[in-house]
């Protein structure tokens, strides 16, 4: 009977510190496994840019309709390796690596422009404040009275970073301001612009598109 009841200790080994005679068990040994994340691929990127981005018919209560989508339609695969935005107009900002964007614009009652890009593995608190550093020496060589550093708008919820500010096109062509916000969220960065003839007209477009592009962005 001893026998026995050694015999079925000695087969869950595993659990037992000590073998019967009251020698130690030998240990099981150690495993270790290494788990790899492999890199999104474009595709999966481009699904994540397209649900960030506002819906064609975001501002159809604001009269405003879609002027233009890059890529055309969302069957069409996003684009790779855009800049992020330019700062003062000059500056190209990228992701650093790879990423996929997507691109609308709507006309009408509004002027608004808006890009997305989902990157691999930048996180875009980091570009966010990129923009808010090359803004803030676009005012070394531009001057104090061609643009506007800090609006006063809240960042919205579900944004790990955010910032906004204002600048003379500088452009006869073109609309006098245009007022921009970026927002960051995670490895997705987008940045929206609203166009205007005067610096209020322009700043107070922005205020009430944010809140509509931001719905859509926090939650992609």
């Amino acid at each position: 009977m001893k026998k026995r009841i050694c015999a079925a200790v000695v087969a869950i080994a595993a659990l037992a510190t000590t073998a019967c005679g009251g020698e130690p068990a030998a240990a099981p040994p150690v495993t270790t496994t290494t788990t790899t994340t492999a890199p999104p691929t474009a595709a999966e990127l481009d699904l994540r840019a397209k649900a960030a981005i506002a819906p064609p018919g975001a501002f159809d209560a604001q009269g405003g309709k879609v002027g233009s989508s890059t890529p055309a339609t969302d069957t069409d695969p996003g684009l790779e390796g855009e800049p992020v935005t330019f700062v003062c107009k000059t500056s190209e900002l990228f992701a650093d690596g790879m990423s996929v964007s997507r691109t609308r614009t709507w006309d009408g009652r509004v002027d608004l422009f808006q890009r997305v890009h989902a990157t691999a593995d930048r996180p875009a608190a980091t570009l966010v404040e990129r923009v808010r550093t090359w803004a803030q020496q676009c005012t070394q060589y531009r001057g104090a009275d061609k643009i506007k550093l800090e609006l006063p708008l809240t960042k919205p919820q579900g944004v790990d970073d955010f910032y906004a500010y204002c600048e003379t096109t500088e452009d006869p062509a073109l609309i006098d301001w245009s007022c921009h916000a970026v927002m960051g969220r995670g490895t997705l960065i987008t940045v929206v612009v609203a166009f205007g003839p005067t610096q209020a007209a322009a700043e107070a477009q922005l205020t009430s598109a944010v809140p509509i592009f931001a719905e859509t962005f926090a939650k992609a």
